[in-house]
């Protein structure tokens, strides 16, 4: 380090008049006195981080609108006074139609604007933010009316204000998708088991339609192991029927075996698998898929001339039996042949040479749909990463399928389309991260109308408002309050917020409070990731035994308990707050006889020691009291100045004291 320079008053002086001269705008900025020499000597350690080639990397985060405060405070009064329907009406249990009827054919997803040939790279980006812009201003405006406009019958009247709905804003991420559906012959559209609809809103099934070139659609529900087989039935019934075309296929498929975990039981990550009754589906629907594309359509066929210069715009052929491997998990709990059937050539094929090109897949959806973890299941690895986070795809991801590379997945980032969904419906079935959303209590007071979350997390119930003075007379003998019925007990959000972050000890760290956004976080993130099932059941559905369990699916299994032992850090560190709250109410009295009864045992075995302790630790108490009274006797009796024998009674009188006590 250099040495330092003295620094005299004269300078001072003038450094302060340069400087204030500087302010005025009379002269220049003094020039930086900071030494080079500083770098040389002191040369940083850390590696260079380089800095990415694609500059769009940090572009890739999804964008949504914000709440406004008033939303937000309204929102979390009124969850702490609102009740709650019990026991829930069977009625709830069945997915309103009603919602996807909402906009009434206005909302749809951005499509990207014709290229015209000779355009530059910047124009033709320059092209596309004009149409998004110009789209996301629409969007956004039929979004704002129907938060405006009246309450319908879903919602809870004047008193609960209409929640927003999110959507994709970010242009890069929709680019990603663009570039998917171009590339891409068939499609396959993952729906969650639980909740179909949500996943593939009108704005999304317009645009695949719309898509330029023929596209073949399969629609495969994720997650069948989280819903009611019987549910899981009519689904496939109503998605075919409401996507308006016959040989639309829809294949249904769980993506993990439930019985391996990978790496330790507390990551709870269960290995990518799927069954092998499910992968036959879903091969023999790509199979179906392809014959269609080597098939010319009938507009074509009309024509003579047009269909001697037709050309299939895939490969001829495919061995979709090397797509099976020869040994499977033991989940599946049937069997099929291996398909063996190859697609016959087209007589009279002309144009380009797709025979070398592979066979492109895409993968498709909204997030946390499935589709990275479909992947991985397809190709019995982990191959890309999957989370139970919404939005951990970036970039669009391109695999192959098989050991002669005739297949290419094309895995897309999952993008939340436009629609008239409440933003807490949206966060229920998992598309939105938890994380991000501010309004936690609008969420748990809609989960609430659809779960017993009482029962679910048995949260003990509220204490009833009862006259403390009630009891008091003096004219009569005090009678003793009644337990409170089932009947009495009002539920509303904020009372299970509360109850359970009293129950799992999350308190504030300032006033002891309960940590109800804390709690609200927990039991949000414990309904997207499954841990608890549930699910809705199809429209026309039979659902009169569902009274007071709405959409929650009872099973054996304890699944709070297994996803809290089994689940993230922020669960473990939850039990860790637990076990330091208990330690810091032992004052309670009735913490503290469950703690003397636990203990019993305990204290037997260490009660000679403690009995040695305790005498120790008198005799010394006794020896320092003695000494410290003697002390006490003599300063005041220095200051009295009495005499020799006076102080001799005193000491005398001091020693009888201690002795009798």
């Amino acid at each position: 380090m250099p040495r330092r320079k003295p620094f005299s008053n004269k300078q001072r002086k003038v450094q302060l008049q340069e400087k204030r001269a500087s302010k005025r705008g009379e002269s220049p900025p003094p020039e930086s006195r900071t030494s080079k020499s500083r770098t040389l000597l002191r040369p940083s350690n850390r590696p260079q981080r380089s800095l990415p080639s694609d500059p769009t990397s940090y572009k890739l985060q999804s964008r949504f609108t914000a709440l406004t405060s008033k939303y937000l405070e309204t929102t979390r009064n009124l969850a702490h006074s609102t009740p709650l329907p019990r026991p829930i009406p069977a009625e709830n249990a069945v997915f309103p139609v009603d919602w996807l009827e909402r906009d009434q054919g206005a909302l749809t997803c951005p499509a990207r604007p014709k290229f015209k040939f000779g355009q530059t790279k910047k124009e033709v980006e320059r092209n596309e933010e004009g149409w998004f812009k110009k789209w996301l201003r629409a969007t956004q405006e039929v979004v704002e009316d129907w938060v405006e406009g009246a309450s319908d019958g879903d919602d809870e009247g004047d008193a609960w204000p209409r929640s927003t709905s999110w959507f994709e804003t970010n242009l890069e991420v929709w680019r990603q998708l663009w570039r998917v559906t171009e590339s891409a012959s068939i499609l396959l559209l993952l729906l969650d088991s639980r909740c179909p609809p949500i996943h593939c809103p009108p704005s999304l099934r317009k645009y695949v339609k719309s898509i330029k070139g023929h596209k073949e659609v399969i629609l495969v529900l994720t997650k069948s192991d989280l819903v009611d087989p019987a549910a899981l039935e009519g689904w496939k019934e109503w998605v075919k029927e409401w996507w308006g075309e016959e040989h639309v296929g829809v294949v249904s498929v769980m993506s993990y075996d439930l019985e391996y975990l990978c790496g330790t039981p507390e990551t709870g990550r269960h290995r990518p698998d799927i069954p092998s009754s499910s992968l036959q589906d879903l091969i023999c629907a790509l199979q179906e898929a392809h014959q269609r594309l080597l098939t010319p359509p009938p507009r074509i066929r009309e024509e003579p001339e047009k269909m001697t210069k037709w050309s299939p715009p895939v490969r001829s052929t495919v061995d979709w039996s090397s797509l099976v491997p020869g040994h499977r998990s033991s989940s599946s709990t049937s069997h099929t042949a291996p398909i063996t059937r190859t697609t016959t050539p087209v007589e009279g094929y002309e144009g380009r040479d797709v025979e070398n090109e592979p066979l492109t897949v895409g993968l498709i959806g909204q997030p946390n749909v499935g589709k990275s973890s479909l992947l991985n299941a397809i190709l019995g690895q982990q191959r890309v990463r999957a989370s139970k986070t919404p939005g951990k795809t970036k970039h669009f991801q391109t695999l192959f399928w098989g050991d002669k590379k005739e297949i290419k997945l094309v895995d897309c980032p999952g993008l939340v389309c436009p629609s008239l969904v409440g933003l807490e419906m949206q966060a229920m079935v998992g598309i939105l991260p938890i994380s991000q959303i501010p309004s936690l209590p609008a969420c748990i007071h809609h989960a609430a109308q659809l779960l017993p979350l009482e029962t679910i997390f048995r949260i003990p119930p509220p204490e009833v408002e009862h006259d403390e003075f009630a009891s008091k007379k003096t004219w009569r003998e005090p009678r003793e309050d009644s337990a409170a019925t089932d009947s009495q007990v009002v539920w509303t959000a904020g009372a299970i917020m509360e109850g359970r972050a009293l129950e799992r000890g999350f308190l504030t760290a300032k006033s002891g409070r309960p940590d109800a956004n804390r709690a609200a976080n927990g039991i949000m993130r414990t309904l997207a990731d499954g841990r608890v099932k549930w699910g809705f059941w199809p429209p026309g559905a039979s659902v009169d035994s569902r009274e007071g369990k709405g959409i929650w699916l009872e099973n054996e299994t304890n699944e709070v308990d297994e996803g809290e032992r089994a689940g993230s850090d922020d669960d473990r560190s939850s039990n860790k707050d637990e076990a330091d709250h208990q330690r810091n109410d032992l004052d309670d009295d009735d913490h503290a006889d469950h703690l003397r009864t636990s203990n019993d045992s305990h204290d037997g075995q260490t009660s000679s020691r403690e009995e040695e302790e305790n005498v120790d630790s008198e005799d010394v108490s006794e020896e320092e009291t003695e000494v410290s009274r003697a002390n006490v006797v003599n300063f005041f009796a220095a200051l009295d100045g009495p005499s020799a024998s006076d102080s001799d009674e005193e000491e005398a009188d001091t020693a009888t004291d201690s002795g009798d006590n």
